[in-house]
């Protein structure tokens, strides 16, 4: 019970807040960039990748984990673990997720959501769209992970 208390303390709870808004942000850029200024998928989730990377680095250190005793190798540690992170979430899961989208039921799913909040958008672009906020969100899940057990985890008292 312990661990579960431990995972949904004060910090998880800022890292969400301060994730979700660096997610909105960065993910409306992506979009912006790729759908209104017809910049090609891949370049997009990059660039959204090192803007969301710039900002995370920043809050993470100076807001979310501040006045926890560090190792003092945390951004190479941090890098470590961003970099482990992008390739499960945008390279690997990727590959999943485009697989995904193409199956009926996803298909289905997209669909109706589609018909909810994007009307007459060209269904192959939404779906492309869904997949990259997937892949996005799967990378700030797995990103947190390792900023709070591995970059951020504090030191032990000598």
């Amino acid at each position: 019970m312990k661990k579960h208390k431990n995972l949904l303390d004060k910090t998880f709870w800022l890292y969400v807040a301060l994730g979700f808004l660096n997610y909105g942000i960065c993910n409306a850029v992506m979009l912006v960039l790729h759908h209104i200024f017809q910049v090609g998928k891949d370049a997009s989730i990059v660039i959204e990748f090192a803007l969301q990377t710039g900002v995370s680095f920043l809050l993470n250190r100076y807001v979310t984990f501040r006045g926890i005793r560090i190792s003092r190798w945390w951004p190479v540690k941090f890098f470590v673990s961003v970099g482990v992170s992008y390739l499960l979430a945008k390279v690997l899961l990727l590959k999943l997720f485009e697989h995904l989208i193409t199956l009926p039921f996803f298909i289905s799913i997209a669909d109706w959501i589609q018909n909810l909040i994007a009307k007459g958008r060209d269904p192959l672009a939404f779906r492309e769209s869904l997949v990259m906020l997937a892949c996005t969100f799967a990378y700030c899940v797995i990103n947190y992970i390792g900023q709070r057990y591995y970059v951020f985890r504090p030191r032990k008292e000598a």
